[in-house]
């Protein structure tokens, strides 16, 4: 995914995004504010990963695109367990949690780690390779002369 004649819509979606989740929240619209900074924080991933402003697919599928959809998960899915279970206790737990707060743990919190941290290891050659990370090392020394 190239990036580069896109960078500049990229930052100014940001910006928008930042409004719109704050506006959202200010409007008791939770879950969706939290879905959309899913949105604006996958961008500034992309924007971080890229290399020469190019995204490998790879890397966007898993786990940047993984990690996504496990967040947005989480919200929608603790959301409708609180409003099932508003004022009553459940009559079952998952691993030990209330289900609302259960695909908070495993989802956003354990599965977002997860995700992220076995798939930038996997796919490490594409996000930052050791040949590209002493380019860069390189690149400051000259600069800081």
């Amino acid at each position: 995914m190239d990036l580069t004649k896109n960078r500049t819509a990229i930052i100014v979606a940001t910006a928008v995004l930042w409004l719109a989740c704050m506006f959202l929240g200010w409007k008791d619209y939770f879950v969706t504010a939290m879905c959309l900074g899913v949105v604006l924080m996958l961008l500034y991933m992309l924007l971080g990963a890229a290399k020469n402003g190019v995204v490998p697919k790879k890397l966007l599928v898993y786990p940047l695109g993984a990690w996504a959809i496990l967040w947005i998960a989480s919200f929608i899915l603790s959301k409708y367990f609180s409003d099932l279970f508003a004022g009553v206790i459940p009559g079952f737990t998952i691993g030990g949690f209330h289900p609302s707060f259960a695909f908070t743990v495993f989802f956003y919190w354990i599965g977002g780690i997860l995700t992220l941290t076995v798939g930038f290891v996997l796919r490490k050659d594409e996000w930052l390779s050791e040949k590209d990370w002493k380019d860069f090392l390189n690149r400051v020394r000259q600069e800081g002369k």
